[in-house]
Protein backbone atom coordinates (compact mmCIF):
# COMPACT_ATOMS: atom_id res chain seq x y z
CA UNK A 1 0.00 0.00 0.00
CA UNK A 2 1.28 3.31 -1.01
CA UNK A 3 0.27 7.13 -1.73
CA UNK A 4 1.38 10.32 -2.95
CA UNK A 5 2.12 13.55 -1.35
CA UNK A 6 1.42 16.88 -3.35
CA UNK A 7 2.70 19.75 -4.23
CA UNK A 8 6.45 19.36 -3.99
CA UNK A 9 7.26 16.28 -2.51
CA UNK A 10 5.10 14.83 -4.55
CA UNK A 11 7.31 14.58 -7.57
CA UNK A 12 10.13 12.93 -5.27
CA UNK A 13 7.84 10.57 -3.93
CA UNK A 14 6.48 9.59 -7.46
CA UNK A 15 10.29 8.84 -8.74
CA UNK A 16 11.14 6.84 -5.26
CA UNK A 17 7.92 4.94 -5.24
CA UNK A 18 5.75 5.20 -7.89
CA UNK A 19 7.60 3.20 -10.93
CA UNK A 20 8.07 -0.16 -8.86
CA UNK A 21 4.96 -0.36 -6.52
CA UNK A 22 2.06 1.07 -8.95
CA UNK A 23 3.27 -0.51 -12.12
CA UNK A 24 3.41 -4.18 -10.04
CA UNK A 25 0.31 -3.06 -7.98
CA UNK A 26 -1.71 -2.65 -11.71
CA UNK A 27 -0.26 -5.71 -13.12
CA UNK A 28 -0.71 -8.11 -10.17
CA UNK A 29 -4.86 -6.44 -10.88
CA UNK A 30 -5.16 -7.36 -14.51
CA UNK A 31 -3.32 -4.83 -16.57
CA UNK A 32 -1.73 -6.29 -19.56
CA UNK A 33 -0.09 -3.80 -22.54
CA UNK A 34 -0.38 -7.26 -24.90
CA UNK A 35 -3.83 -8.46 -24.05
CA UNK A 36 -5.82 -7.14 -27.48
CA UNK A 37 -9.37 -8.29 -25.78
CA UNK A 38 -10.36 -5.00 -24.59
CA UNK A 39 -8.49 -1.12 -24.91
CA UNK A 40 -5.92 -0.01 -23.22
CA UNK A 41 -7.88 2.63 -21.28
CA UNK A 42 -10.51 -0.06 -20.09
CA UNK A 43 -7.79 -2.41 -19.16
CA UNK A 44 -6.03 0.30 -17.23
CA UNK A 45 -9.45 1.64 -15.23
CA UNK A 46 -9.98 -1.87 -14.63
CA UNK A 47 -6.76 -2.38 -12.88
CA UNK A 48 -7.44 0.27 -10.71
CA UNK A 49 -10.58 -0.42 -9.96
CA UNK A 50 -9.38 -3.80 -8.60
CA UNK A 51 -6.68 -2.83 -6.69
CA UNK A 52 -9.39 -0.21 -5.34
CA UNK A 53 -12.14 -2.95 -4.53
CA UNK A 54 -9.35 -4.90 -2.81
CA UNK A 55 -8.45 -1.34 -0.33
CA UNK A 56 -4.87 -1.96 -1.88
CA UNK A 57 -5.64 1.88 -2.68
CA UNK A 58 -7.96 3.21 -0.33
CA UNK A 59 -10.39 6.54 0.43
CA UNK A 60 -8.08 9.63 0.47
CA UNK A 61 -4.94 8.51 -1.48
CA UNK A 62 -4.14 10.90 -4.65
CA UNK A 63 -3.37 8.90 -7.70
CA UNK A 64 -0.47 9.98 -9.89
CA UNK A 65 -0.70 13.04 -12.33
CA UNK A 66 -1.60 11.91 -15.91
CA UNK A 67 1.46 12.82 -17.81
CA UNK A 68 3.62 11.31 -14.86
CA UNK A 69 1.66 7.91 -15.24
CA UNK A 70 1.68 7.85 -19.09
CA UNK A 71 5.52 8.25 -19.23
CA UNK A 72 5.99 5.54 -16.69
CA UNK A 73 3.81 3.25 -18.14
CA UNK A 74 4.64 3.62 -21.80
CA UNK A 75 1.20 4.69 -22.80
CA UNK A 76 -0.05 7.88 -24.41
CA UNK A 77 -1.83 10.73 -22.17
CA UNK A 78 -5.28 10.51 -23.45
CA UNK A 79 -5.48 6.68 -22.56
CA UNK A 80 -4.98 7.61 -18.79
CA UNK A 81 -6.74 10.85 -19.18
CA UNK A 82 -10.18 8.38 -20.74
CA UNK A 83 -8.80 5.43 -17.89
CA UNK A 84 -9.30 8.71 -15.32
CA UNK A 85 -12.72 9.60 -16.79
CA UNK A 86 -14.08 6.26 -16.21
CA UNK A 87 -13.20 5.95 -12.78
CA UNK A 88 -14.54 9.39 -11.49
CA UNK A 89 -17.78 8.37 -13.62
CA UNK A 90 -18.26 5.13 -11.36
CA UNK A 91 -17.47 7.18 -8.99
CA UNK A 92 -14.32 5.11 -7.89
CA UNK A 93 -12.51 8.17 -7.85
CA UNK A 94 -13.53 12.20 -7.92
CA UNK A 95 -11.33 15.20 -9.31
CA UNK A 96 -9.82 18.43 -7.84
CA UNK A 97 -9.65 21.40 -9.76
CA UNK A 98 -6.12 22.07 -9.35
CA UNK A 99 -4.86 19.53 -7.31
CA UNK A 100 -5.63 15.80 -9.13
CA UNK A 101 -7.60 12.56 -8.78
CA UNK A 102 -8.70 10.76 -5.34
CA UNK A 103 -9.56 8.04 -4.59
CA UNK A 104 -13.24 7.49 -3.14
CA UNK A 105 -15.31 6.36 -0.31
CA UNK A 106 -16.79 3.17 -2.63
CA UNK A 107 -18.35 1.35 1.09
CA UNK A 108 -21.78 2.62 -0.07
CA UNK A 109 -21.23 1.34 -3.69
CA UNK A 110 -22.71 -1.95 -4.89
CA UNK A 111 -19.77 -3.39 -6.10
CA UNK A 112 -19.69 -7.17 -8.21
CA UNK A 113 -16.01 -8.80 -8.09
CA UNK A 114 -15.25 -12.16 -7.67
CA UNK A 115 -11.75 -13.53 -5.10
CA UNK A 116 -10.46 -16.84 -5.69
CA UNK A 117 -11.88 -19.03 -3.22
CA UNK A 118 -9.79 -21.15 -1.32
CA UNK A 119 -10.39 -25.11 -1.98
CA UNK A 120 -8.59 -26.07 1.08
CA UNK A 121 -7.93 -24.65 4.48
CA UNK A 122 -4.44 -22.62 4.36
CA UNK A 123 -1.95 -23.66 6.54
CA UNK A 124 1.13 -21.61 8.22
CA UNK A 125 4.02 -22.13 10.41
CA UNK A 126 3.23 -21.99 14.07
CA UNK A 127 4.10 -18.63 15.94
CA UNK A 128 6.92 -18.85 18.88
CA UNK A 129 6.66 -20.16 21.99
CA UNK A 130 7.89 -16.65 22.91
CA UNK A 131 4.98 -15.04 21.29
CA UNK A 132 2.61 -16.74 22.71
CA UNK A 133 3.70 -16.22 25.76
CA UNK A 134 3.93 -12.28 25.28
CA UNK A 135 -0.25 -12.82 23.49
CA UNK A 136 -1.26 -14.33 26.78
CA UNK A 137 0.45 -11.70 28.84
CA UNK A 138 -1.03 -8.31 26.54
CA UNK A 139 -4.48 -8.86 29.11
CA UNK A 140 -2.22 -7.99 32.45
CA UNK A 141 -1.10 -4.52 31.09
CA UNK A 142 -2.99 -1.40 31.87
CA UNK A 143 -3.45 0.40 28.52
CA UNK A 144 -6.69 2.91 28.64
CA UNK A 145 -8.12 2.04 24.99
CA UNK A 146 -7.27 5.61 23.94
CA UNK A 147 -10.81 6.92 24.65
CA UNK A 148 -9.71 10.59 26.02
CA UNK A 149 -6.64 11.61 28.74
CA UNK A 150 -8.81 12.04 31.78
CA UNK A 151 -7.59 11.09 34.06
CA UNK A 152 -5.21 8.37 32.53
CA UNK A 153 -2.38 8.06 34.97
CA UNK A 154 1.70 9.15 34.28
CA UNK A 155 0.41 11.98 32.21
CA UNK A 156 2.10 15.51 32.67
CA UNK A 157 0.38 18.89 32.02
CA UNK A 158 0.20 18.47 27.90
CA UNK A 159 -0.95 21.88 27.38
CA UNK A 160 1.66 23.44 28.81
CA UNK A 161 4.85 21.73 26.69
CA UNK A 162 6.76 24.96 24.98
CA UNK A 163 5.45 23.99 20.91
CA UNK A 164 7.34 26.87 19.57
CA UNK A 165 10.61 26.21 21.41
CA UNK A 166 10.40 22.37 20.34
CA UNK A 167 9.73 23.35 16.36
CA UNK A 168 12.73 25.91 16.46
CA UNK A 169 15.28 23.49 17.39
CA UNK A 170 13.56 21.00 14.36
CA UNK A 171 14.07 23.65 12.27
CA UNK A 172 17.38 24.64 13.66
CA UNK A 173 18.30 21.02 13.01
CA UNK A 174 17.91 20.54 9.46
CA UNK A 175 18.64 24.03 8.95
CA UNK A 176 22.22 23.25 9.96
CA UNK A 177 21.97 19.58 8.96
CA UNK A 178 24.92 17.83 7.06
CA UNK A 179 25.20 14.70 4.41
CA UNK A 180 27.06 13.27 7.60
CA UNK A 181 24.46 13.60 10.32
CA UNK A 182 21.97 11.45 8.10
CA UNK A 183 24.03 8.58 8.26
CA UNK A 184 24.04 5.82 10.12
CA UNK A 185 24.87 6.90 14.04
CA UNK A 186 26.25 5.29 17.36
CA UNK A 187 23.87 2.34 18.14
CA UNK A 188 23.29 3.37 21.65
CA UNK A 189 22.43 6.82 20.96
CA UNK A 190 23.92 10.18 19.79
CA UNK A 191 26.79 10.93 22.59
CA UNK A 192 25.66 14.86 22.62
CA UNK A 193 21.91 13.74 24.33
CA UNK A 194 23.97 10.87 26.38
CA UNK A 195 26.45 13.34 27.65
CA UNK A 196 23.63 16.29 27.87
CA UNK A 197 21.28 13.42 30.04
CA UNK A 198 24.22 12.65 32.54
CA UNK A 199 25.18 16.42 33.47
CA UNK A 200 21.41 16.58 33.98
CA UNK A 201 21.16 13.75 36.34
CA UNK A 202 23.91 15.11 38.29
CA UNK A 203 22.28 18.20 38.55
CA UNK A 204 18.91 17.02 39.76
CA UNK A 205 19.42 13.31 40.77
CA UNK A 206 23.09 13.59 42.52
CA UNK A 207 23.84 10.59 40.23
CA UNK A 208 27.37 10.42 38.98
CA UNK A 209 27.96 8.09 35.95
CA UNK A 210 29.50 8.23 32.71
CA UNK A 211 27.80 9.30 29.38
CA UNK A 212 29.14 5.48 28.04
CA UNK A 213 26.74 3.91 30.32
CA UNK A 214 23.37 5.59 29.03
CA UNK A 215 21.66 4.05 26.77
CA UNK A 216 18.58 6.08 24.73
CA UNK A 217 15.28 4.26 24.45
CA UNK A 218 11.67 5.11 24.02
CA UNK A 219 10.75 4.52 27.39
CA UNK A 220 10.66 2.25 30.87
CA UNK A 221 9.26 -0.85 29.06
CA UNK A 222 12.13 -0.59 26.02
CA UNK A 223 14.58 -0.42 29.08
CA UNK A 224 13.10 -3.60 30.84
CA UNK A 225 13.12 -5.57 27.04
CA UNK A 226 16.34 -4.63 26.77
CA UNK A 227 17.49 -5.89 30.41
CA UNK A 228 15.32 -9.05 30.14
CA UNK A 229 16.61 -10.12 26.84
CA UNK A 230 20.19 -9.67 28.54
CA UNK A 231 19.46 -11.51 31.65
CA UNK A 232 16.91 -13.15 32.07
CA UNK A 233 16.40 -17.33 30.86
CA UNK A 234 12.39 -19.11 31.87
CA UNK A 235 12.42 -19.86 35.18
CA UNK A 236 14.71 -17.21 36.33
CA UNK A 237 13.45 -15.54 39.64
CA UNK A 238 12.26 -12.42 39.39
CA UNK A 239 11.55 -10.11 42.94
CA UNK A 240 8.71 -7.42 42.08
CA UNK A 241 7.12 -5.14 44.38
CA UNK A 242 3.25 -6.22 45.14
CA UNK A 243 1.10 -4.27 44.19
CA UNK A 244 3.21 -3.45 41.37
CA UNK A 245 2.91 -1.15 37.63
CA UNK A 246 1.43 -3.86 35.68
CA UNK A 247 2.88 -3.44 32.44
CA UNK A 248 6.37 -4.54 33.95
CA UNK A 249 4.49 -7.69 35.20
CA UNK A 250 3.14 -8.30 31.62
CA UNK A 251 6.87 -7.99 30.26
CA UNK A 252 8.50 -10.68 33.40
CA UNK A 253 5.79 -12.80 32.56
CA UNK A 254 6.11 -12.92 28.79
CA UNK A 255 9.65 -13.77 29.46
CA UNK A 256 8.96 -16.94 30.98
CA UNK A 257 10.35 -15.16 34.31
CA UNK A 258 9.30 -16.38 38.03
CA UNK A 259 7.87 -13.78 39.52
CA UNK A 260 8.55 -13.56 43.42
CA UNK A 261 6.01 -10.74 44.76
CA UNK A 262 7.35 -8.71 47.76
CA UNK A 263 5.14 -6.73 50.13
CA UNK A 264 5.04 -2.76 50.64
CA UNK A 265 4.93 -1.33 53.84
CA UNK A 266 5.36 2.07 55.25
CA UNK A 267 9.34 2.51 54.32
CA UNK A 268 8.93 0.75 50.79
CA UNK A 269 9.49 -2.95 49.18
CA UNK A 270 9.25 -4.86 52.66
CA UNK A 271 12.48 -7.65 53.15
CA UNK A 272 10.94 -9.26 55.58
CA UNK A 273 8.17 -10.41 53.24
CA UNK A 274 11.23 -12.11 51.39
CA UNK A 275 12.28 -14.33 54.42
CA UNK A 276 10.64 -17.11 53.94
CA UNK A 277 12.20 -17.05 49.99
CA UNK A 278 14.74 -19.40 48.94
CA UNK A 279 15.95 -18.64 45.69
CA UNK A 280 17.17 -20.80 43.63
CA UNK A 281 17.60 -18.68 40.34
CA UNK A 282 17.25 -15.56 41.84
CA UNK A 283 18.48 -12.22 38.74
CA UNK A 284 16.56 -9.39 39.27
CA UNK A 285 14.74 -6.78 41.63
CA UNK A 286 12.10 -4.50 40.16
CA UNK A 287 11.77 -1.60 42.58
CA UNK A 288 10.00 2.04 42.15
CA UNK A 289 11.68 3.79 44.96
CA UNK A 290 10.78 7.26 44.61
CA UNK A 291 7.62 6.56 44.20
CA UNK A 292 5.83 3.19 44.82
CA UNK A 293 3.49 2.68 41.64
CA UNK A 294 0.68 2.52 42.25
CA UNK A 295 0.32 2.99 46.23
CA UNK A 296 2.98 6.18 46.56
CA UNK A 297 4.91 5.26 49.38
CA UNK A 298 8.11 6.52 48.90
CA UNK A 299 11.68 3.91 49.96
CA UNK A 300 13.34 5.32 52.93
CA UNK A 301 17.00 5.63 52.45
CA UNK A 302 17.63 3.24 55.61
CA UNK A 303 15.63 0.92 53.54
CA UNK A 304 17.52 1.90 49.81
CA UNK A 305 21.00 0.49 52.10
CA UNK A 306 19.36 -2.78 53.28
CA UNK A 307 18.28 -3.46 49.63
CA UNK A 308 21.56 -3.38 47.96
CA UNK A 309 23.14 -4.98 50.94
CA UNK A 310 20.61 -8.28 50.41
CA UNK A 311 21.09 -7.65 46.45
CA UNK A 312 24.76 -8.36 46.97
CA UNK A 313 24.65 -11.64 49.18
CA UNK A 314 21.86 -13.12 46.89
CA UNK A 315 23.82 -12.38 43.95
CA UNK A 316 21.17 -9.84 42.42
CA UNK A 317 20.66 -7.31 39.88
CA UNK A 318 18.54 -4.17 41.03
CA UNK A 319 16.18 -2.37 38.75
CA UNK A 320 15.52 0.95 39.73
CA UNK A 321 12.36 2.26 37.84
CA UNK A 322 12.37 6.14 38.83
CA UNK A 323 9.92 6.69 36.00
CA UNK A 324 8.54 10.48 37.59
CA UNK A 325 11.39 11.31 40.02
CA UNK A 326 11.08 14.98 39.07
CA UNK A 327 7.77 15.24 40.82
CA UNK A 328 8.11 13.12 43.54
CA UNK A 329 11.79 13.78 44.45
CA UNK A 330 11.24 18.07 44.02
CA UNK A 331 10.45 19.40 47.50
CA UNK A 332 12.53 16.29 49.92
CA UNK A 333 14.69 14.36 47.63
CA UNK A 334 16.49 11.09 48.57
CA UNK A 335 19.43 9.61 47.02
CA UNK A 336 18.61 7.11 44.20
CA UNK A 337 19.59 3.40 44.91
CA UNK A 338 21.86 4.08 41.71
CA UNK A 339 23.94 6.64 43.47
CA UNK A 340 24.07 4.76 46.82
CA UNK A 341 25.53 1.61 45.22
CA UNK A 342 29.26 0.83 44.81
CA UNK A 343 29.16 -2.54 43.37
CA UNK A 344 27.77 -1.64 40.14
CA UNK A 345 24.80 -3.80 40.81
CA UNK A 346 21.90 -1.49 39.64
CA UNK A 347 20.22 -0.60 36.16
CA UNK A 348 18.87 3.10 36.57
CA UNK A 349 15.65 3.84 34.09
CA UNK A 350 14.38 7.43 33.65
CA UNK A 351 12.05 9.00 30.72
CA UNK A 352 11.26 12.34 29.77
CA UNK A 353 8.00 10.63 28.77
CA UNK A 354 6.33 12.14 31.74
CA UNK A 355 8.39 15.18 31.88
CA UNK A 356 7.62 16.21 28.31
CA UNK A 357 5.07 14.30 26.78
CA UNK A 358 4.27 10.18 25.91
CA UNK A 359 4.35 10.73 22.30
CA UNK A 360 8.04 12.10 22.36
CA UNK A 361 9.10 8.12 23.06
CA UNK A 362 11.87 8.80 24.84
CA UNK A 363 13.86 7.94 27.91
CA UNK A 364 17.07 6.35 28.87
CA UNK A 365 18.93 3.66 30.68
CA UNK A 366 22.16 3.76 33.01
CA UNK A 367 23.93 0.21 32.09
CA UNK A 368 26.69 -1.46 34.75
CA UNK A 369 29.95 -0.96 33.13
CA UNK A 370 30.25 -4.56 32.42
CA UNK A 371 27.03 -5.00 30.45
CA UNK A 372 27.02 -2.01 27.85
CA UNK A 373 29.47 -4.29 25.50
CA UNK A 374 26.60 -6.76 25.35
CA UNK A 375 23.83 -4.27 24.90
CA UNK A 376 25.89 -2.83 22.15
CA UNK A 377 26.14 -6.24 20.12
CA UNK A 378 22.20 -6.68 21.34
CA UNK A 379 20.70 -3.87 19.46
CA UNK A 380 23.63 -3.73 16.67
CA UNK A 381 21.57 -7.16 15.36
CA UNK A 382 17.94 -6.17 16.30
CA UNK A 383 16.42 -2.78 16.86
CA UNK A 384 17.92 0.80 15.96
CA UNK A 385 17.73 3.48 18.82
CA UNK A 386 15.90 6.46 18.41
CA UNK A 387 15.36 8.58 15.75
CA UNK A 388 18.67 11.08 15.42
CA UNK A 389 16.39 14.05 15.14
CA UNK A 390 14.38 14.02 18.23
CA UNK A 391 17.70 12.45 19.96
CA UNK A 392 19.53 15.74 18.95
CA UNK A 393 16.40 17.85 19.68
CA UNK A 394 16.45 16.48 23.34
CA UNK A 395 19.98 17.73 23.75
CA UNK A 396 19.59 21.03 22.86
CA UNK A 397 16.37 21.37 24.90
CA UNK A 398 18.59 20.03 28.11
CA UNK A 399 21.87 22.19 26.78
CA UNK A 400 19.81 25.73 26.18
CA UNK A 401 17.99 25.45 29.71
CA UNK A 402 14.69 24.66 28.30
CA UNK A 403 14.01 21.54 30.17
CA UNK A 404 14.93 23.61 33.42
CA UNK A 405 12.80 26.06 32.71
CA UNK A 406 9.91 23.70 31.57
CA UNK A 407 10.46 21.55 34.30
CA UNK A 408 9.63 24.28 37.05
CA UNK A 409 6.29 25.55 35.11
CA UNK A 410 5.47 21.73 35.00
CA UNK A 411 5.93 21.05 38.88
CA UNK A 412 4.01 24.19 39.68
CA UNK A 413 0.82 23.01 37.42
CA UNK A 414 1.02 19.58 38.69
CA UNK A 415 0.92 20.73 41.92
CA UNK A 416 -2.14 23.14 41.40
CA UNK A 417 -4.25 20.90 39.83
CA UNK A 418 -3.39 18.24 41.81
CA UNK A 419 -4.93 19.90 44.69
CA UNK A 420 -7.55 21.45 42.66
CA UNK A 421 -8.51 17.39 41.92
CA UNK A 422 -9.18 16.79 45.32
CA UNK A 423 -11.24 19.44 46.55
CA UNK A 424 -13.14 18.32 43.73
CA UNK A 425 -13.15 15.27 44.24
CA UNK A 426 -14.29 15.66 47.77
CA UNK A 427 -17.20 17.67 46.73
CA UNK A 428 -19.13 15.47 44.33
CA UNK A 429 -18.25 11.84 46.39
CA UNK A 430 -19.36 11.19 49.88
CA UNK A 431 -16.63 9.15 52.16
CA UNK A 432 -17.43 5.43 50.75
CA UNK A 433 -15.23 6.54 47.98
CA UNK A 434 -11.99 7.84 49.67
CA UNK A 435 -9.20 9.27 48.05
CA UNK A 436 -5.96 8.57 49.41
CA UNK A 437 -3.40 11.41 51.13
CA UNK A 438 -2.05 12.89 47.72
CA UNK A 439 2.07 11.84 46.86
CA UNK A 440 4.34 13.50 44.87
CA UNK A 441 3.77 11.65 41.48
CA UNK A 442 1.33 11.73 38.42
CA UNK A 443 -1.19 9.85 40.23
CA UNK A 444 -3.51 9.30 42.66
CA UNK A 445 -5.45 6.65 43.97
CA UNK A 446 -9.17 6.50 45.74
CA UNK A 447 -10.61 3.75 47.27
CA UNK A 448 -13.74 2.00 46.21
CA UNK A 449 -16.74 0.41 48.66
CA UNK A 450 -16.13 -2.87 49.67
CA UNK A 451 -19.15 -4.18 47.39
CA UNK A 452 -18.61 -2.63 44.66
CA UNK A 453 -15.67 -3.98 41.55
CA UNK A 454 -13.43 -1.52 40.31
CA UNK A 455 -13.18 -3.35 37.28
CA UNK A 456 -16.19 -3.25 36.40
CA UNK A 457 -16.63 0.69 36.90
CA UNK A 458 -13.14 1.24 35.26
CA UNK A 459 -14.74 -0.47 31.97
CA UNK A 460 -17.91 1.72 32.19
CA UNK A 461 -15.98 5.05 32.97
CA UNK A 462 -13.81 4.27 29.84
CA UNK A 463 -17.38 4.35 27.51
CA UNK A 464 -17.18 8.05 29.30
CA UNK A 465 -13.91 9.05 27.85
CA UNK A 466 -12.61 8.77 31.84
CA UNK A 467 -9.49 6.75 32.17
CA UNK A 468 -9.05 5.69 35.32
CA UNK A 469 -6.87 1.99 36.02
CA UNK A 470 -8.56 -0.96 39.04
CA UNK A 471 -6.49 -1.02 41.39
CA UNK A 472 -7.16 -4.66 41.89
CA UNK A 473 -5.03 -5.46 38.70
CA UNK A 474 -1.74 -4.33 39.70
CA UNK A 475 -1.55 -6.98 42.47
CA UNK A 476 0.57 -10.36 41.36
CA UNK A 477 -1.30 -12.31 43.88
CA UNK A 478 -4.93 -12.23 45.14
CA UNK A 479 -5.35 -11.55 48.57
CA UNK A 480 -8.51 -13.39 50.85
CA UNK A 481 -9.40 -9.48 51.40
CA UNK A 482 -9.58 -8.19 47.72
CA UNK A 483 -7.94 -4.31 47.54
CA UNK A 484 -10.26 -2.25 45.16
CA UNK A 485 -9.96 1.48 43.98
CA UNK A 486 -8.93 3.51 41.08
CA UNK A 487 -5.84 4.96 40.05
CA UNK A 488 -5.94 7.84 38.23
CA UNK A 489 -4.54 11.24 36.67
CA UNK A 490 -4.73 14.41 37.56
CA UNK A 491 -2.25 16.63 35.70
CA UNK A 492 -3.20 16.07 31.93
CA UNK A 493 -6.20 18.23 31.23
CA UNK A 494 -7.26 22.02 31.99
CA UNK A 495 -8.81 22.73 36.13
CA UNK A 496 -12.50 23.25 34.08
CA UNK A 497 -12.02 19.70 32.62
CA UNK A 498 -11.25 18.54 35.73
CA UNK A 499 -14.39 19.32 37.37
CA UNK A 500 -16.42 18.72 34.01
CA UNK A 501 -14.86 15.25 33.88
CA UNK A 502 -15.41 14.64 37.69
CA UNK A 503 -18.75 15.54 37.83
CA UNK A 504 -19.41 12.94 34.78
CA UNK A 505 -17.61 10.44 37.00
CA UNK A 506 -19.93 10.81 39.82
CA UNK A 507 -22.84 10.64 37.76
CA UNK A 508 -21.68 7.37 36.59
CA UNK A 509 -20.85 5.99 39.32
CA UNK A 510 -24.17 7.01 41.71
CA UNK A 511 -26.52 5.96 38.59
CA UNK A 512 -25.07 2.45 38.11
CA UNK A 513 -23.97 1.94 41.70
CA UNK A 514 -26.28 -0.86 41.99
CA UNK A 515 -24.94 -2.66 38.86
CA UNK A 516 -21.40 -2.40 40.20
CA UNK A 517 -21.25 -5.10 42.87
CA UNK A 518 -19.18 -7.76 42.89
Amino acid sequence: MFFYLSHTNFFFQYISILKTKLNSLLISHGFNLNNGEQSLYMRLSNAFKSAIKKKKLVKGYQLPPTRLLAQDMGLSRSTVIKAYEILCWENYVYAVQGSGYYVNDIKGKKIKYSLRTQKRTTKYPEISERAVHFSSSVTIMNRGDNKGIAFRPGLPPLDVFPVKQWQNLTNNYWRDIRYSDMSYRHTLGLDCLRKNIANYLKLYRNIQCDSSQIIIVTGSLHSLSIIGDLLLDKKDEVIVENPTYANALAVFKSLKAKIIPAEIDSEGLSLDSLGHVKLKRGKLIFTTPSNQYPTGVQMSLKRRLELLDWAEENNMIIVEDDYDNEFSNWESPITSIFGLDNGNRVFYQGTFNKILHPSIRLGYLIVPPHYVDSIKAMFEQSFRFISPVTQRVMSDFIEKDYLNQHLRKVVQVVNERKQFFVDQFQNVFDDSFEIQPANQGLHLMAKLPDDVCDIEISKMLIEEEIISFPYSKYFIKKRKKKEKGLVMGFSSVSKPIIKQKLEKMSRVFYEHQTNLNF
